[in-house]
């Protein structure tokens, strides 16, 4: 499989440009984000006593050049049903996950963000191609689209050996990142994104 991009250009708009450009700053804002208690923040390593900010950087650094991938993918799929669009994000996903490896020596700095900035990305490719609205709710409830299904598929009917997910699952009902694409990431776009709006009109930033 390949671990990085071939060096053919991406050819998308350029409101899609600068989507993935926001997506890409996103990664730097989260871990530059402090205090984070128990995370890695400017401050300290918190439990991940493996990595540090310089390999959030480097991760970053690799994930950028794919995010503009993600929404060419979602662009030229957006004729297929939302619920066909997962399955064929998957090879890109894996193959952006190999690269993220590849930068910080094996240490998984991003694969959550990986999984979520991608299913954004590859959302505002299907609604630029169909003409919808392109808005934050709009991008949501397109990857909960994308994701129907998702938890019941990979978590709850699993057989023999399970991954640390589904674990947690089986044992605590925690559907973890997949539950919160699932739900069209309902804890952000109903509790954290307005409060988020909220201190931005009253001059924090």
């Amino acid at each position: 499989m390949r671990s990085q991009p071939d060096d053919s250009p991406v050819h998308i708009s350029q409101e899609a440009c600068n989507f993935a450009r926001t997506a890409y700053r996103a990664l730097f804002v989260e871990v530059n984000l402090t205090p984070k208690p128990g995370l890695v923040d400017r401050h300290n390593t918190g439990a991940h006593h493996d990595m540090e900010l310089s390999h959030f950087y480097r991760s970053a650094r690799a994930i950028g050049v794919w995010l503009p991938r993600f929404i060419k993918r979602g662009y030229e799929d957006a004729a297929l049903p939302a619920t066909q669009q997962l399955a064929r994000l998957r090879p890109l996903g894996m193959a952006c996950e190999n690269h993220m490896f590849r930068a910080t020596g094996g240490i998984n700095t991003h694969k959550g963000s990986i999984f979520s900035l991608g299913l954004l990305c590859a959302a505002f490719g299907r609604l630029q191609r169909q003409q919808r609205a392109l808005n934050a709710e709009a991008l949501c409830a397109e990857t909960a689209a994308m994701c129907q299904g998702l938890v019941e598929r990979e978590l709850r009917h699993t057989k023999g050996w399970q991954t640390v997910a589904q674990r947690l699952f089986a044992a605590h009902k925690l559907s973890g990142a997949r539950g919160a694409a699932e739900s069209g990431f309902r804890l952000v776009v109903g509790g954290a994104l307005p409060l988020y709006r909220q201190r931005l009109m009253a001059g924090y930033d």
